[in-house]
């Protein structure tokens, strides 16, 4: 069976409180620490590493895509980071295979 193919990132994704920027590039720190990717919501932009397989960055894209809808809405005020990385896990995992499968 050959590979899947994945087609190429978006440079735009429309969230609940606007369009926000999609780029790639590399290297990546948060805090200090190397990430693979990145939701910064003053610039309204996901940074996702341009190192990563087109399947992980799929994967990274809508983890951070989830952190962007759990920020426009409000919810992760309320919620402890490591439930909202968890949450974020989950609807990546979800998006994942309603999208490839």
């Amino acid at each position: 069976m050959a590979p899947r193919k994945y087609p190429t990132l978006p440079k735009e994704a429309m969230a609940p409180g606007g369009p926000v920027t999609v780029i790639r590039r590399t290297p990546l720190m948060e805090r200090g620490v190397e990430a693979w990717g990145l939701w910064e919501e003053h610039t309204r932009t996901i940074t996702v590493d341009s190192t990563c397989t087109p399947r992980h960055a799929w994967k990274i894209y809508y983890h951070e895509l989830a952190h962007v809808a759990l920020d426009d809405s409000g919810l992760s005020n309320g919620i402890q980071d490591d439930l909202v990385e968890a949450l974020c896990d989950a609807l990546s995992v979800a998006r994942m295979r309603e999208k490839f499968g």
